[in-house]
C-alpha cells in the first residue's frame, strides 16, 4: 500500500471535500489511527459513513464491505 502513496500536489489549493461528496469507513479496532480520529474526520468532511469491527487494514479483512462502500460512492457520484 505504501508504494502507491504520493505526496500532495504543490498545485493543490483547497480540499476537495469542501465541494465534492465524500465517503468514509470507520474501523472500530483501528489502533494505528484510532476510531475517534476517523469519526472526527468523517464528521468534519460531512462524509457518508459506515462503521465496522475491523483493524486499520479493513480492505484486507473486510474486502466486500469496502467494495460496497466504493460502489455506493461511485453510483451516487455518477447520478
Amino acid at each position: 500500500m505504501a508504494a502507491e502513496q504520493r505526496p500532495i500536489a504543490a498545485s493543490a489549493t483547497a480540499a476537495a471535500w469542501h465541494t465534492i461528496p465524500s465517503w468514509a469507513l470507520v474501523a472500530r479496532q483501528d489502533y494505528a489511527l484510532g476510531a475517534p480520529v476517523e469519526r472526527f474526520e468523517a464528521q468534519r468532511t460531512h462524509s457518508h459513513t459506515i462503521e465496522i469491527n475491523s483493524s486499520h487494514v479493513a480492505m484486507i479483512s473486510h474486502p466486500g464491505t469496502v467494495a460496497r462502500l466504493i460502489e455506493d460512492a461511485a453510483t451516487t457520484a455518477a447520478s
